[in-house]
């Protein structure tokens, strides 16, 4: 799968940012980490596998493509190389980030087929690791401003729609 990482925030201009790839923590245990890892309790770390390790470049690791996989010793969710037959796979993996101007933070919920590997906690915001079905989308509500948005994916294009916005 095509890996991207989505930053929405409906308070900033622009509101979405997106990047090819999803960024990895290299070290002794590389991994890609949803949430904010330095709050307890609020992050978790997703390991790579070995080869894919080995595919990234060491001075930033950058995931361009990868699958999810349950590790059968641990039962935990690692990050791997897809194999040759998921080549045409329309689905992505996608690192999305949506936060708020506000501490109250956003709320989101995915609809349309899309999976949630791993979900977190960032400032105002939360973090999902998620496989995106083309053709899927996120919801994403932010209390604050008291709107609702759909977070819509088509091939490598990402749109916010927004569905309501309290007025």
């Amino acid at each position: 799968m095509q890996a991207y990482e989505v930053k929405f925030t409906p308070a900033q201009r622009p509101s979405l940012q997106i990047a090819d790839g999803i960024r990895a923590v290299s070290g002794p245990l590389p991994h890609v980490a949803v949430g904010d890892a330095a709050a307890a309790g609020q992050g978790i770390q997703i390991p790579l596998t070995a080869r894919l390790t080995a595919s990234c470049t060491p001075d930033t690791p950058l995931i361009g493509r990868a699958n999810a996989y349950r590790d059968p010793k641990s039962g935990r969710i690692v990050l791997g190389v897809e194999s040759a037959e998921n080549g045409d796979d329309d689905r992505a993996l996608v690192l999305l980030a949506a936060a708020s101007a506000f501490p109250d933070g956003v709320a989101m919920a995915p609809e349309k087929n899309v999976i949630i590997l791993a979900a977190g906690e960032v400032r105002n915001g939360r973090q999902m690791l998620l496989i995106w079905p083309e053709g899927g989308r996120v919801l994403v509500s932010d209390p604050g401003r008291d709107e609702r948005y759909a977070l819509c994916r088509t091939g490598d294009q990402f749109a916010p729609v927004l569905l309501s916005d309290g007025s």
